[in-house]
């Protein structure tokens, strides 16, 4: 197994670390953002391969007699990072720099600039830390200080006498736009330097310098493989800094895990639990049972719930993505229901969510026609800096944070504004989102499900009332048509073949409705209310036979509108004329309804009381 103690020499460095060392051959400052605060591949020595930002700087500015780091922050004060040449210390109090007195007022900070930077008899370099958050007691003062800085700049002679030391002033910003335009933008004297997230060759040393720091070496069974667990840890470590992998690796020693089982590290790191729900005995005998649990709820849709049982199986026992190389990144499982409307897609969902989690609000549901403008994008992920609400963060990172072991329902997602598509896309792909502020929510413990009406009326009306697809349609048909609808929206409509190809064959189809299935909604539905005027009442209702059937025909006379359509005339034929009734003939005691009767478009019941025992 390859240590990082051999590697680190042949390691190709960040880019920018070639970027920095260009760069400060002509540039008096370099705006430093990104990730700032991590740890990076320097070696010094066995112990300690990797180094923090400060490291880095007095490495890679040594080569132009450098001797010391000269750091500011506007809470510690002026100090002397790490250990420096003998001499710098006393020349900086000569000079009345002001070492290890606290917090500087801009004014004193801007004549420490001018006493340090290109001055020949001080080898020190400037750096200027949490830059993003010096702040004058006026704005005017702010203003007065990066003048005064830029001038200071630029009264320093082109082609200095002593090139060989002198070092830029080196700004550690959160953003580079933190500073003032007029001092970043169109300075040719002036270097914005993004540092990166380390990439996969960093990630790996990085993994195995602290499986050795940690212990976390795999069982004498797996050390041939111990390569290849590497790998994993490093890949299933894609966007997160070294330093995060440093706390998934004390995460790991404190709970005794090795690297065989370092996915369940990475886990407890990201949501901050131990138990796994997924690996729930609870949970797996539920799923066990799933089909008759959701043939419970849903109506009629057979072909559809094996199906959803079949990803929910898979995401179980964690087969998910297990075709792709980030299986651990992926979200557990990724659904999208289409069909015609009312037909229980948006019941499975909730079904889906209790089924997991013992509580059908335990879901996020986000309606997409709510996100219709470009705007709205931000409800998502955050206003921009500066904007109203930006601190609030997204709704949808929100959401991952409070309950990252989650069901993410996107209802009607067609109505979405494509650019929500980007969204879905990084979820599914990388199973991650970051919101305006730079927080990172993780869905690699989450079902995320789709549903959508695409591909169940066409864009002209001159057969079928307009409809692709009928109520006479088998499965197969219905498959094939509503299919290629959804093929033709992704490809053809949006130009987005890959949100598609990240679907892949989690597309679920639904039927129309049987008469059958109808009929069970109906009678599920009416029973549901019979049972809520008992609770809210203390009334028992029962219904004649002929009046029965008679609402069922006028609730189930049209298939096209689905349960909804089945629940919506349920209301006008049966709740509202049995509530007029109780309500006008002020009933406190046990009835029945023994007649419906339909005048001018108005149902009305007839009731008389029942026998009381």
């Amino acid at each position: 197994m390859p240590t990082s103690s051999d590697s680190i020499a042949a390691l190709d460095p960040p880019a920018w670390f070639d970027e920095f060392a260009s760069a400060q051959n002509y540039a008096q400052h370099l705006v430093l953002s990104g990730n700032i605060r991590d740890e990076f591949p320097v070696w010094q020595s066995a112990e300690s391969p990797f180094v923090d930002l400060f490291g880095v700087i007095t490495h890679l500015l040594r080569g132009r007699g450098i001797k010391a780091l000269l750091v500011y922050d506007p809470v510690s004060g002026l100090r002397l990072q790490g250990q420096c040449a003998p001499g710098v210390e006393d020349a900086l109090l000569n000079a009345q720099v002001p070492l290890g007195q606290g917090r500087l007022s801009l004014p004193d900070l801007a004549e420490v600039h001018a006493k340090v930077a290109g001055q020949p008899g001080i080898a020190a370099a400037l750096v200027i830390d949490y830059a993003s958050h010096l702040h004058g007691a006026t704005l005017p003062e702010r203003e007065d200080f990066f003048v005064r800085i830029e001038k200071n700049g630029r009264s320093l002679p082109r082609i200095p006498e002593h090139a060989e030391t002198h070092a830029p002033t080196i700004w550690l910003v959160d953003h580079a736009a933190d500073l003032p335009e007029w001092f970043v933008i169109g300075n040719d004297l002036l270097r914005e330097i993004h540092v990166e997230l380390p990439n996969l060759e960093d990630r790996f040393l990085f993994a195995a310098h602290l499986t050795k720091v940690f212990g976390l070496g795999p069982s004498e069974p797996a050390k041939a493989a111990a390569g290849q667990l590497l790998q994993q840890f490093a890949l299933e470590c894609d966007g997160e800094t070294l330093v995060a992998m440093r706390s998934i690796a004390k995460v790991a020693r404190a709970e005794g895990i090795t690297l065989t089982r370092i996915s369940d590290a990475i886990r407890i790191y990201r949501t901050g639990m131990r138990r796994n729900p997924w690996n729930s005995k609870v949970l797996s005998d539920r799923v066990r049972n799933a089909i008759g649990i959701l043939e419970h709820r849903i109506k009629g849709q057979k072909a559809a719930i094996d199906k959803t049982v079949d990803i929910l199986t898979r995401s179980i026992i964690g087969l998910s993505g297990s075709q792709s190389g980030a299986r651990h990144l992926k979200p557990r499982g990724v659904l999208f229901l289409a069909g015609p409307t009312g037909v229980g897609k948006t019941e499975l969902a909730k079904a889906v969510t209790e089924l997991l989690f013992g509580d059908e609000t335990a879901g996020h549901r986000f309606d997409m026609s709510e996100f219709m403008e470009e705007s709205s994008i931000a409800r998502l992920v955050g206003a921009p800096p500066g904007h109203p609400g930006h601190e609030r963060g997204g709704e949808l990172v929100n959401a991952a944070h409070r309950r990252p072991f989650s069901v993410f329902l996107f209802d009607e997602v067609e109505k979405a504004h494509p650019r929500i598509l980007d969204v879905f896309l990084q979820i599914i792909d990388e199973g991650r989102l970051t919101d305006a502020r730079g927080a990172t929510a993780h869905f690699s413990e989450a079902l995320i499900i789709f549903t959508s009406n695409i591909g169940v009326v066409k864009n002209t009306r001159v057969t079928n009332m307009g409809m692709n697809v009928l109520p006479s349609d088998s499965h197969q048909e219905l498959e094939a048509k509503i299919g290629r609808s959804i093929q033709e929206h992704f490809r053809v409509d949006l130009q987005r073949p890959e949100l598609l190809n990240r679907i892949g064959q989690n597309i679920i189809i639904f039927d129309f409705l049987s008469g059958e299935a109808a009929h069970e909604i109906f009678n599920a539905i009416f029973q549901r209310v019979l049972a809520a005027v008992k609770v809210e009442r203390g009334i028992k209702v029962e219904v004649a036979r002929s009046a029965y059937d008679e609402i069922k025909s006028l609730c189930t006379e049209d298939y096209f509108e689905g349960g909804r359509g089945i629940g919506n005339r349920m209301e006008s034929h049966f709740i509202n004329p049995l509530a007029r009734e109780i309500f006008e003939q002020n009933i406190m005691s046990d009835t029945k309804v023994v007649k419906v009767l339909v005048e001018n478009g108005m149902t009305r019941l007839e009731l008389e009381p029942l026998p009381q025992p």
